[in-house]
């Protein structure tokens, strides 16, 4: 009997041991299972902390990106409109366009960006004060040159006022200065066996023809020597003339013609009397006769006379 309690309990020793052990597993498995939910929750956590993070970068590199470009369009702006900063606008912008392209890679920091990103900022506002200034003094300049420009043309306008007002003063003078002449008269005179004259109008018989008149008294004429030349027309419009070259012409009215005679005074602002003669070379036509009186290139007087 006490064999078969032995056998009995020996079985019953067993059994429990199993159940132990399975119990250990089991429990060992929950232990583990705990873990792996422990560990998935953290993985969990982390990637969601990764895409939080990853999203703020992002996010950040492209506000970095966009004040980059911003900055960028602001100094292509100040390139353009001031030539004076031109080289060093230029230098900033290639620097901004270095740090567009570090943004736009794989290998960038966004701490650094951020810090280069600022001092070119910062570099950037010094340059708009800089402009500015200079705008504001262009603006003074460009003020005052319109006033000086407003003031030039004024006074350009009272010069040529000035000028127009003293050329027509001068040519007032030069008329003025112009010899005046008083009783001026042409005849024909017939010769008589003594050589004295006595006026004719009979064309045959005159032998010459005589032209006088008064020169009066001028005080804005230049005194001096001049010469007095007579231009005696016939009828058909012919110089009555010694020779018709060069040497028997005058300049008067801007023209170079034949005088018929002529005379050199010595005119001293008074009053002078003259008688001018020309001799008779050919038979005087009959009809109206013309004659012309002139000094310092100009007509001093005009009178007519006709013989038949």
């Amino acid at each position: 009997m006490e064999n078969n309690e032995a056998t009995n309990s020996t079985p019953e020793k067993k059994g429990n041991t199993t159940n132990k052990l399975l119990i250990a597993v089991i429990l060992l498995l929950f232990c583990f299972c705990g873990y792996l939910i422990w560990q998935n929750l953290e993985l969990q956590k982390l990637l969601e902390q990764g895409d939080i993070a990853y999203t703020a970068v992002s996010s950040e590199r492209d506000q970095v990106k966009s004040d980059l470009e911003n900055m960028l369009a602001q100094y292509d702006e100040m390139s353009a409109n001031n030539e004076e900063l031109s080289e060093e606008l230029q230098a900033e912008r290639t620097k901004i366009e270095e740090l567009l392209k570090q943004a736009k890679g794989k290998n960038w920091t966004i701490h650094k960006l951020r810090k280069e990103t600022e001092t070119l900022r910062t570099i950037m506002k010094g340059y708009v004060v800089q402009i500015d200034s200079l705008n504001q003094a262009n603006g003074r300049l460009t003020e005052e040159n319109k006033v000086v420009k407003t003031e030039l043309t004024s006074e350009k306008s009272k010069t040529k006022d000035l000028t127009k007002k003293n050329e027509g003063l001068s040519d007032l003078v030069t008329v003025a200065s112009y010899l005046k002449t008083s009783g001026l008269k042409s005849y024909g005179v017939k010769i008589k066996s003594n050589n004295t004259g006595k006026e004719s109008d009979r064309a045959k018989k005159i032998g010459k023809i005589r032209t006088e008149f008064t020169v009066l008294k001028n005080n804005i004429t230049v005194p001096g020597k001049k010469w007095v030349y007579i231009r005696i027309l016939t009828p058909d419009g012919k110089v009555l003339s010694e020779k018709t070259d060069d040497s028997n012409k005058f300049d008067f009215n801007g023209v170079r013609g034949l005088y018929s005679s002529k005379q050199q005074i010595d005119y001293n602002n008074q009053q002078k009397s003259l008688k001018i003669d020309w001799v008779k070379t050919e038979d005087f036509p009959v009809g109206e006769y013309n004659v012309e009186v002139y000094a310092d290139g100009v007509d001093i007087g005009k009178t007519k006379f006709s013989l038949k």
